[in-house]
């Protein structure tokens, strides 16, 4: 019995030496992981620059440019936010290369990314070219619309595409069967991939068994990905940049009208998203990026979220200075009063800053900066200093009033009316042309007719052009852009989109006619006053126009933003730019304090003296 008790306590004792040593062993391990996880280093910052540089590269050529049948299954969005995740903590060159595989791979297994001087494989090493039962396929785009367009293809140089069974061509140029993307995608990278494919008239080749399931796994991971992106996730900003970035640079029409390299543009942007830290500063780089692209059209919908109380009045320029032009009533803020300083800024400055937020033309940069001035988040507080009669006074200014417009200018209630004997002021913002039938007689034997267009018409006004010709006259001419190739090179050229050919009507117009216009005047208007301005149909009497015209194209960024940018290349009737130039006003208006002060519509006398003339 003795000694079975020792053996037993002999057996404990070395039970519990065991397990002291597996806990001891186990703290060890522990400690161990511990400092491995700590002397791991995390890329630097110019690393990183690199990573994001390299994945936006390739994420817009394989999104746009490679016809395979895997990157239709992509959700592109929650794979540019997956992408950027991704990449960014890659150490070094090498890893950065294995990572840009394991992503693009499964959508594009013909891809190839590699080092500076390194030799590329074949492509289609693994596809029988030999098979004459083979069709090419490759990406044709007007402008940021896509179309898939599958052809034979006979000979390298010539290319015939006869399989008219299939998707019907946007326009007759095609890529050789031969062209690739060889592009460099950082400082240390390049990147092959095939711009036509070989399909067998049901899918593309060129994939693997193994590209085949990591495409699989790569779909259901990126379900999984939340559709409601946060912007407080640093992937959500970097995946915005990138979607952003591309489309502009594959799909803007107005490159050679504007001085800015997007390209060398990427590093800055890229080092910059790294740095933001909200939705707030993630909006303010968009602003950033665009701002460089001088087009009006930019716009998108975050500045609504936070903007939408007013001051109690309204701010343009007037002798060069920044002046209340309209107030409520009962308020301590009269016509005419000059803004000295915004928020301890001079007014010069302020406005200055703010211009530098907004794209388009100059005036369109001023322009807007006075009505991002009136708007803001409810209760802020503007510190103002005001000059009246050359005395300063200090308010401060709370955005208070619900968002809603005030005129800029006086009023004129009226649609149709004469503003002095035989003239008629039209407002043109208001009315239709049906509106406009019933005047006609009077308007077409008037001495003058002035007609308003220092906004968006609300209503097709453009057939009163008809009165104001005895022949056939045309308009701008609008353009999309025929893209085979990424980085706006080689351009195949333009699908002309329709130009307004205007019919002469009867009655005609006897007396002189004026359109007073402003930067207000974007797009749509701009076709009207282009017609006007081409043909000499009446005086122009203002500011120039935005400077922006064609259809928009719009980018839903991940946070819910969206941009808008021209997607049409619009230029004048005689084939001179239109972009950022607009429509030049024929007698330029400047307003004047006197001329706020007094009530007076500066363009509508400049426009009476037009015709008195």
């Amino acid at each position: 019995m003795k000694k079975y008790v020792m053996g037993s306590i002999a057996l404990i004792a070395i039970l519990i030496f065991a397990i002291l040593n597996i806990i001891q062993e186990s703290d060890h391990s522990t400690t161990n992981k511990e400092v491995i996880t700590e002397t791991v280093q995390s890329p630097s910052p110019e690393q990183q620059v690199e990573n994001l540089e390299a994945f936006t590269r390739v994420y817009g050529y394989v999104r746009y440019f490679h016809p395979s049948d895997e990157a239709e299954q992509i959700d592109w969005m929650r794979f540019a936010m997956h992408g950027t995740d991704y990449v960014l903590q890659a150490k070094d060159t090498n890893e950065l290369k294995e990572k840009l595989e394991e992503l693009f791979l499964p959508i594009a297994p013909t891809i190839q990314v590699y080092r500076e001087g390194e030799v590329v494989r074949n492509p289609f090493e693994y596809v029988d070219t030999e098979d004459s039962s083979l069709k090419y396929v490759a990406w044709q785009h007007l402008g940021k619309a896509t179309s898939l367009y599958n052809g034979y293809v006979y000979k390298k140089e010539k290319i015939i595409f006869n399989d008219t069974s299939s998707t019907e061509k946007l326009f007759e140029s095609l890529p050789s069967p031969e062209d690739t993307i060889s592009e460099s995608i950082n400082s240390s990278l390049r990147v092959n991939i095939p711009l036509v494919l070989y399909t067998d008239g049901e899918k593309t080749l060129g994939t693997t068994e193994q590209t085949s399931q990591k495409l699989d796994d790569l779909v259901a991971y990126m379900k999984e990905i939340k559709s409601e992106h946060d912007t407080t996730e640093l992937r959500t900003r970097l995946a915005g940049i990138t979607i952003l970035w591309n489309d502009i640079q594959h799909f803007y029409p107005y490159f050679e009208e504007i001085n800015v390299d997007w390209l060398k543009e990427l590093s800055f942007f890229t080092r910059k998203a790294l740095d933001t830290k909200n939705k707030e500063e993630y909006s303010a780089l968009i602003n950033f990026m665009t701002e460089k692209l001088d087009d009006g059209h930019i716009s998108y919908n975050n500045r609504n979220w936070v903007h939408n109380y007013r001051l109690p009045f309204t701010v343009d320029i007037a002798d060069k200075h920044l002046v209340i032009t309209s107030s409520l009533d009962d308020m301590p803020y009269e016509i005419g009063d000059v803004i000295v300083s915004i928020n301890g800024k001079s007014a010069d400055e302020y406005l200055l800053e703010s211009q530098q937020e907004f794209s388009g033309s100059p005036k369109t940069k001023e322009l807007i900066s006075l009505q991002a001035l009136e708007y803001g988040r409810k209760d802020e507080i503007l510190s103002l200093e005001i000059q009246r009669n050359g005395e300063n006074q200090s308010f401060e200014v709370p955005y208070g009033l619900p968002k809603k417009r005030l005129s800029n200018f006086p009023v004129i209630e009226e649609k149709v009316t004469e503003i002095e004997e035989g003239i008629y002021y039209v407002n043109t913002l208001k009315v239709s042309y049906d509106d406009l039938i019933p005047h006609l007689d009077k308007l077409a034997k008037a001495k003058g007719v002035i007609f308003e267009f220092r906004g968006y018409p609300e209503r097709d006004v453009s057939p009163l052009l008809s009165h104001l010709t005895s022949q056939t006259v045309q308009g701008p001419q609008f353009f999309r852009e025929q893209i085979l190739y990424p980085d706006h090179k080689k351009l195949a050229g333009y699908n002309e989109e329709g130009r307004w050919i205007i019919e002469p009507n009867t009655p005609k117009f006897k007396g002189k006619v004026v359109f007073l216009t402003n930067a207000n005047a974007i797009s749509a208007p701009e076709t009207i006053l282009g017609v006007v301005e081409d043909n000499q149909l009446g005086y122009i009497v203002g500011q120039p126009t935005a400077g922006s015209n064609g259809s928009i194209n719009d980018i839903i960024l991940p946070g819910n933003l969206k941009v808008m940018f021209t997607g049409m290349k619009v230029v004048k009737g005689d084939g001179s730019p239109h972009h950022i130039i607009g429509i030049q006003p024929t007698h330029e208006v400047e307003r004047t304090i006197e001329g706020v002060k007094k009530g007076k519509d500066e363009y509508i006398e400049k426009a009476i003296e037009v015709i008195n003339d």
